[in-house]
């Protein structure tokens, strides 16, 4: 038998080295596809760190301030917008009867948690001209007697029932300063004085968080964080768009924020020069505008 009806058996060495070249080259791009893709899931997970930061703080901001009246509901404001407060009514009601001293309320109902929550920092009466007066108070409301609304003059009070299995509402005494020519029946709300700040953050020191402090109780809670050093608000002042930066002379004038609320995230992902940045911005009016 000659060696040509032999059979071939195993590879040459060429054919082993084509193969070890064909695999490094497929073994190097799947390397490649898998590493991009890291780097792309890398990066949204970034972009959506950053977006939530910015949703936070808009959740919370927004949820006190679309309540805020126009007239006296901003109370302070640094320059830069970094740093303001804003009187925040949570319940409402009428007047039934003042001496001066102490009035009688009938409340609209109000959510429980809220009306228990700690920060009453005062309240406020509407005159005529639709303009409210804020009075500070230490002084916690009292529960009140009905009687006192269904007696009033020259009309009587309601003492708001229950609507759509929301809690009724009360009869409560308030503590400051009222004119006694108030008519019965004018709008009286309280309020609680909450201040803003974009400052150094807790939870990541040397980044910056949103915080938040009830005035009144001097509890304060970091909202959220990490920000860019270009979050702020900008006001909207009178019929004047858009928004101004600068803090204007009468606070009685703004109309409403824009909140520029610039979330970043915590770390920088791969192949990026640094943290994730969202660019959220949207505004919010105030309640009860004069004009």
């Amino acid at each position: 038998m000659s060696s040509r009806s032999i059979a071939r058996q195993g590879f040459t060495l060429i054919e082993l080295m084509l193969s070890l070249i064909l695999a490094a080259i497929v073994g190097a791009a799947l390397i490649r596809m898998s590493l991009a893709q890291a780097r792309f899931m890398d990066q949204q997970e970034a972009w959506r760190s950053a977006r939530a930061v910015s949703r936070g703080g808009i959740n919370r901001l927004v949820s006190d301030l679309r309540g805020v009246e126009a007239t006296n509901g901003l109370a302070a404001a640094a320059a830069g917008g970094q740093d303001f407060t804003v009187r925040v009514p949570y319940a409402f009601g009428v007047l039934c009867q003042t001496t001066g001293a102490v009035s009688t309320i009938s409340l609209l109902p109000v959510d429980g948690a809220m009306y228990a929550a700690p920060g009453y920092s005062g309240f406020a009466y509407r005159s005529s001209a639709g303009d409210y007066t804020y009075v500070p108070s230490a002084v916690l409301p009292a529960n009140g007697a009905p009687g006192t609304c269904v007696a009033a003059v020259p009309s009587q009070v309601s003492v708001f029932p229950a609507i759509n299995g929301s809690p009724a509402g009360q009869v409560i005494l308030l503590t400051g300063a009222v004119p006694l020519a108030t008519p019965v029946g004018s709008i009286f709300l309280l309020y609680r004085t909450v201040r803003y700040e974009f400052k150094n953050s807790v939870v990541l020191p040397g980044r910056t968080g949103l915080f938040r402090t009830m005035v009144s109780g001097g509890t304060t809670e970091e909202l959220a964080a990490p920000f860019d050093n270009t979050a702020r608000v900008n006001f909207y002042v009178l019929d004047v768009t858009p928004a101004q930066a600068a803090v204007p002379a009468l606070l009685s004038n703004v109309r409403g924020l824009e909140l520029v609320l610039t979330g970043m995230s915590e770390r920088t992902p791969g192949g990026s020069t640094g943290p994730k940045v969202a660019n959220v911005t949207t505004s919010v009016f105030f309640e009860n505008r004069p004009d």
